[in-house]
Order: structure tokens, then sequence, then C-alpha cells
């Protein structure tokens, strides 16, 4: 299934602007605002079915933070009909709730999305550090 270039670029700018808005968030329900009930999410440590204990993984860990700052440093987005992927590097930056400043760190996210009754749904988000943490810097290999 196509979609026309004018509702590719339009379905672009949204699916954009729902990964853009989940890095501002600092709640579960603001978080998983996007998310299929039925979602499948793979952090770091955490894996979960349904947004139920997806949006309490959130509250916990927010609940431990002053503040959460996360830039999205490169993405890629493609789209076939129905389905859209987008994979980004996001660099994350926190303070705790005591002052502590976190060591900066690179994440890797890929969210699947189905247009669901016309409206995109996240239904797997996946969340990674590199194993490598520090030494790797960002960049994809192409060739």
């Amino acid at each position: 299934m196509k979609t026309s270039n004018g509702n590719l670029e339009k379905d672009k700018e949204i699916l954009i602007a729902m990964v853009k808005d989940m890095t501002t968030s600092m709640t579960g329900k603001q978080s998983t605002k996007n998310w299929a009930e039925n979602v499948l999410w793979f952090d770091v440590a955490f894996a979960s079915k349904g947004i139920k204990p997806a949006r309490k993984k959130f509250d916990d860990d927010f609940g431990e933070l002053a503040s959460c700052d996360i830039e999205i440093l490169s993405y890629d987005i493609f789209i076939n009909g129905d389905m859209a992927v987008i994979c980004s590097v996001q660099e994350m930056r926190t303070v705790n709730k005591d002052g502590t400043v976190n060591k900066p760190i690179i994440v890797r996210q890929t969210d699947c999305f189905e247009k669901q009754n016309d409206i995109w749904k996240i239904i797997h988000e996946h969340l990674s550090i590199p194993a490598s943490e520090g030494d790797w810097d960002g960049t994809f290999t192409t060739k």
C-alpha cells in the first residue's frame, strides 16, 4: 500500500512530532500517550507488553529525577502504507532529585508505528545503550 507524496510528508511530520514529544515527558501518561494498548516495549533492562506496566516504569524512573533533557541527534524514518519506523540516536542528560548530575548517555531508540483508525500509534518501542558506551560516536556504518 502506497501513500501520496502529500500524505507521506504529512505523516512524516506527525510521526517525528510524536517522537519529539516523548523527549519532553516526565510522566508515564505523557510518555505513552501515542502508544497502542497492546504495545510491546523493550528498554535497556525492562520489557513489557501493554501500556499499564510501561506507565508504571516511566513514573517510577522519572520519580527519581529532578530533570531529564533528551536531544534527538539524528533519525531515519521509513513509511510503507499504514506502517512506519523511526530509528533515532538521542543524548540523555539527567539530574537526580538529590542534585546529582548523571553522565550524559547516548541511546538508540526504534519506534514502530501502525496507523489504527487513521491515527498513528506506537506498537513497539526499543531503547538500547551501545554495549561499548562512551566509544560509539553516534555515526552509522553504510559501507
